[in-house]
């Protein structure tokens, strides 16, 4: 390794609900080498160079200075200078680049292994050596439906595994949030279901009311050995993809999931509102084992990202039964087409 240069230091870009992340890694052990460790610390400025300072123990120092790598090479690659850059703190003490809103970063390190995201949005990320499962943490200060969802693994590697996923997924929601320890870890849930198609693909979304105007996504690359969890802050109008069949090329309007054969399209601020305001109460007929039963807005926005087509509940009870979710099948069964 040069003076902190990028031959230890990987990259690789995430696909997370429309947006690019950038996640950098590295493994910290090359730092153990004096000669090494002494040329990155150089490298980094006195702010980065403190924080390395506050830890006691060499392990620690490298991990610290690993993440303070990531740091500078991420911000290279926008054409920022870690040395030059003002950090400034959010009322939790989640840094950011005064000079550059749409740079958003965040770091973690745990074993001998050091992370880092940047997006143009807030982004958070968590690392975590897998260990042994903490159930009594988890009965103490986690939601009832994730403390079931571990206590259905058996004990040991299952189990485990398990903890440190869910734990690195609420991580790295409060580091993009940048709610520190100011945020229980009961004040939200993470849910975690099977996929529609096998059961296999899982879907991950959090049930929260912080910031019950956005949408956050998550990404789990895989580290052997680790749980890695990478959280984005998406604003629902941002990321709303305009629907495919809309218009629809049979048809001389198009065509809205809550309003049937409409002037407007599903994508419109008058949709989002009408979304927004859903009061999710409404009795749902979906046959389709899911954790978003009754929750219409949330029902929707998931089918529209993943292209699972018309949820369920919009389709009478025996055009549902047919699992035929197509913008088609809905037509028919409301006598359009």
């Amino acid at each position: 390794m040069g003076c902190g240069e990028s031959t230890d230091i990987k990259m690789v870009p995430l696909e997370i609900g429309g947006c690019t992340v950038e996640l950098y890694w590295m493994d910290t052990g090359v730092l153990e080498d004096e000669a090494c460790f002494s040329c990155a610390y150089q490298a980094l400025s006195r702010g980065r160079q403190k924080k390395v300072d506050a830890f006691l123990f060499r392990k620690d120092k490298s991990l610290s200075l690993g993440a303070g790598l990531l740091l500078r090479q991420g911000l290279a690659a926008y054409g920022i200078n870690e040395r030059e850059a003002v950090f400034a703190y959010g009322e939790n003490g989640k840094p950011y680049l005064r000079d550059y809103p749409d740079v958003q970063f965040n770091l973690s390190h745990s074993g001998g292994m050091a992370v880092a995201v940047f997006a143009d949005t807030a982004v958070g990320c968590d690392i975590e050596q897998i260990g042994t499962a903490e159930l009594p943490l988890a009965a103490k200060f986690f939601p009832e439906g994730e403390y079931r969802y571990l206590a259905r693994f058996p004990k040991g590697q299952q189990r485990d595994a398990a903890f440190y996923r869910l734990w690195t997924l609420k991580e790295s929601f409060v580091k993009t949030i940048g709610a520190g320890l100011a945020l229980p870890l009961d004040a939200f849930e993470i849910v975690i279901a099977a996929g529609e198609c096998d059961g296999r693909n899982e879907q991950i979304e959090v049930r929260q009311n912080v910031d019950p105007a956005a949408r956050y996504l998550f990404a789990e690359p895989y580290f052997r050995g680790y749980c890695v969890s990478v959280c984005l802050r998406t604003d629902c109008d941002r990321y709303r993809k305009k629907c495919e069949w809309c218009p629809n090329a049979q048809m001389d309007q198009n065509v809205c999931y809550y309003y049937g054969v409409t002037k407007t399209c599903f994508t419109t601020e008058k949709e989002y509102i009408f979304m927004a305001d859903c009061s999710n109460n409404r009795p749902c007929p979906c046959t389709f084992d899911c954790p978003r039963h009754g929750r219409c807005c949330e029902c929707v926005a998931h089918h529209r990202d993943n292209d699972e087509g018309v949820p369920g509940c919009f389709f009478s009870a025996e055009a549902e039964a047919t699992y035929d979710r197509s913008i088609e099948a809905l037509c028919r069964d409301r006598g359009i087409l």
